[in-house]
């Protein structure tokens, strides 16, 4: 996959191009840790205002 981002300031005349590319599993496990992550944060939450 592949994350392009383009922006152009024309009053100071700076082009910003930078492109990412990571492989689709990288992308899948890091979805998957932060999804985890939210979900143990919330279940800790619940617990503790019991």
């Amino acid at each position: 996959m592949k994350l392009r981002i383009f922006a152009e300031d024309k009053p100071a005349e700076k082009v910003f191009d930078y492109q990412l590319e990571l492989a689709d599993e990288t992308i899948i496990l890091s979805t998957a840790l932060l999804s985890g992550a939210i979900a143990l944060a919330g279940l800790l939450s619940a617990l503790k205002e019991k």
